[in-house]
């Protein structure tokens, strides 16, 4: 029986399963990494500890295997890289910290590029843009961009180090700010427009397409042996609809985290807010990101020092009510908003109100933002099948009854709370079988409350007038 390895390189740690070929998980393995934040909005982590994760990750979960690994993928957070120098080895040199996709520290580049870039594309560019962070660097660190030889991202970062190649699936590359999704390649204009070449970036694959095999210092590290196949795999996003790819290509799937995230996919591409990219399964897949959703209640645990436990239980004794509203923007708003900075606020709140109706608001503020973003995807066409909820939130059972009476959809809360590695170990069976892998679903349903949702729906409608005039 062959085996494989699915690991998911996330923004705070890199997991790893084992799987044999019947996709049953057979051993785990996690490696946390931390965010390096020297100054206001620069978020960096180091290249080496992404490294060092999925060794140390790969060792847990392989601990009690004695067998030959036939492959692996990776899923990985995007836009997040590092300029590297390559020794006369082929051994990469970091010449910087990695800069995460949260780093903000090119606003003002991103104004400088803006008008320039509306001309070429049609996405969105932002403080927290890829190409506006490589004209930060042109600008205050002319060094780095000077002895740059390959400029990498989380996933092509691993696969060099396992296989010394420079490669990126597509997916992946879309997130770098400097390609094309019509045509899967690198965009020349936007390229030329902060001065940057080509051949610093690495070549484009497909997800499934065989990269080479493991090297000795992985297989060294690792303990483990044998030619261990190393398949381009794909972003996170991607990653988690192959591994939550339960009933058919048109379900909605709300990844729950720090950001909640909400995937679709389409048969024909979309515009507007939209950024689509290829889905290597068929059709498009779009992503929207809630950012604000999961860190506000985590920062809400923490400001009343209360379990999650007790805020459930809270949060679930008290009543709808019509006119308290918590706007969840702990920590910014997703584009969908606009480019509004939208900031936490608290509305209507009085003496009457106890923290269970805070609780309550805040989890029904991020369920708004949810139900905005479905609209959306909703008003453009988009045909949706079936709503399935991933993550950590899956546990909260009056958030989940709240989300759903919200949109008025049933709910299918998938128990599998590591969807990217099922996606990753996905890609590594199609590319030595031929075809991505389908999962069975196993977890919770719930059903809306209709009566709540006729409440819900009229202070939705107050929710974003009052949004609208702040």
């Amino acid at each position: 029986m062959k085996h494989y390895l699915g690991i998911d390189l996330g923004t705070t740690g890199t997991k790893t399963l084992l799987f044999n070929e019947n996709s049953e998980v057979l051993g785990k393995g996690y490696q946390g990494y931390g965010l390096i934040t020297p100054e206001d909005n620069i978020y960096e982590q180091s290249p080496e500890a992404w490294y060092d994760a999925v060794i140390q990750s790969v060792k847990l979960a392989t601990a009690d295997f004695k067998g030959e690994i036939a492959g692996l993928s990776v899923s990985a957070q995007g836009g997040s890289f590092t300029f590297c120098d390559v020794d006369k080895n082929g051994e990469l040199i970091p010449l910087t910290n990695a800069v995460t996709w949260l780093d903000k520290r090119a606003g003002v580049e991103a104004e400088e590029l803006r008008e320039e870039f509306s001309k070429i594309s049609s996405g969105r560019l932002g403080a927290g843009s890829v190409i506006a962070k490589i004209l930060w660097f042109k600008k205050h660190k002319p060094e780095v961009i000077k002895n740059t030889k390959l400029i990498l991202s989380t996933s092509d970062y691993i696969y060099y180090k396992l296989t010394g190649k420079a490669v990126i699936d597509y997916t992946s590359a879309a997130m770098m700010g400097v390609f094309d999704n019509d045509n899967v390649c690198y965009n020349k204009a936007l390229l030329d427009l902060v001065g940057i070449s080509e051949n610093l970036f690495p070549k484009i694959l497909t997800a499934g397409d065989f990269i080479g095999v493991a090297g000795n210092d992985f297989l060294s590290k690792t303990g483990l042996y044998g030619d261990i196949k190393v398949y381009a795999g794909l972003h996170d996003q991607f990653a988690a609809s192959l591994g939550a790819n339960y009933f058919s290509n048109n379900d909605l799937i709300v990844s729950t985290g720090t950001t909640w995230v909400v995937f679709a996919r389409n048969q024909d591409k979309k515009s507007g807010i939209f950024a689509g990219r290829k889905h290597p399964d068929g059709g498009y897949g779009y992503f929207i990101s809630a950012i604000s959703s999961g860190t506000v209640l985590e920062w809400t645990k923490n400001n009343y020092g209360i379990p999650y436990k007790e805020i459930d239980e809270l949060a679930e004794n008290r009543p709808i009510d019509d006119n308290l509203m918590v706007y969840p923007f702990i920590s910014g708003n997703g584009g969908y908003r606009g480019a509004n900075r939208l900031n936490y606020s608290i509305e209507g709140a009085s003496f009457k109100h106890e923290k269970g109706d805070i609780f309550r608001a805040t989890m029904e503020g991020v369920a708004f933002e949810i139900k905005e973003v479905v609209t959306k995807y909703k008003n453009a066409g988009f045909n949706i099948n079936n709503v399935i909820v991933t993550g950590g939130a899956t546990r909260s059972r009056i958030w989940m009854q709240i989300l759903s009476d919200v949109l008025g959809e049933k709910l299918y809360l998938s128990e599998q709370a590591d969807g990217c590695c099922f996606g990753a170990y996905s890609v590594a069976k199609k590319g030595e079988q031929g075809s991505f892998e389908r999962f069975e679903f196993s977890g919770k349903t719930v059903e809306p409350n209709m009566v709540n949702n006729k409440i819900y729906n009229d202070k939705f409608v107050k929710y974003n007038q009052i949004l609208e005039n702040k």
